[in-house]
């Protein structure tokens, strides 16, 4: 039996944030450039746009969602909703944080519409083989399958901030511009989020063990 800790991914304390800063320099910059040659009239600047986003759009909406035709829909929508509101983009935020903006009010839109039960999360699992190995893949599924039911009863801002601080890794910052929150107020969903998912854990863990 592996311990709670074990099944929840830990969000590094101190990354290098000079790098990250970095890199999102360049990538905003690049996406500034992309942005101007679509409304000049280069559609296939999108098409670039679109191949370098549309995998963290589709993985956001299928934990939102929790089923691959939603998040198709979701990622289709929030790319061509984009598209027709690209004029209006100010550069205020980067392209990534204004997509995701997108994308969050889709899930919301979806989630509050929904009067069927989420669907399981289809998560890709490496090809192993052996014994030893074949026993990792069902531990990792097990792991994967607690995470998935103790994620979706929390709240649903709660939800949102975890999964984007832990499986997309955007800063809290960004996050807040994401949700048109504050930082103080992410990183409190965020602690609460994360004390939440700790006692659901142990609690059902508990349960396991009787």
């Amino acid at each position: 039996m592996f311990e709670a800790e074990s099944i929840l991914p830990f969000v590094r304390v101190t990354p290098n944030m000079t790098s990250l800063n970095s890199i999102s320099s360049i990538s905003s910059h690049e996406d500034r450039e992309e942005i101007e040659a679509v409304l000049a009239g280069d559609t296939s600047a999108f098409d670039r746009l679109v191949k370098k986003y549309q995998r963290k759009i589709y993985y956001l909406a299928l934990r939102m969602l929790g089923n691959t035709e939603d998040a198709d829909e979701v990622t289709q929508k929030t790319f061509l909703k984009g598209y027709r509101a690209l004029a209006g983009f100010r550069f205020e935020a980067s392209f990534k944080t204004w997509l995701t903006t997108i994308a969050i009010n889709l899930c919301r839109t979806e989630l509050s519409r929904r009067r069927y039960p989420q669907e399981e999360i289809s998560e890709h699992i490496p090809d192993l083989s052996g014994e030893e190995k074949r026993g990792e893949e069902e531990e990792h599924e097990h792991r994967l399958a607690h995470l998935k039911e103790v994620l979706e009863t929390l709240p649903a801002r709660q939800k949102e901030v975890v999964v984007l601080r832990i499986f997309h890794d955007m800063p809290f910052k960004e996050i807040a511009e994401a949700l048109k929150s504050n930082e103080t107020a992410v990183k409190v969903n965020f602690h609460h989020a994360m004390k939440g998912l700790r006692e659901r854990i142990q609690k059902r863990l508990h349960h396991e063990k009787m």
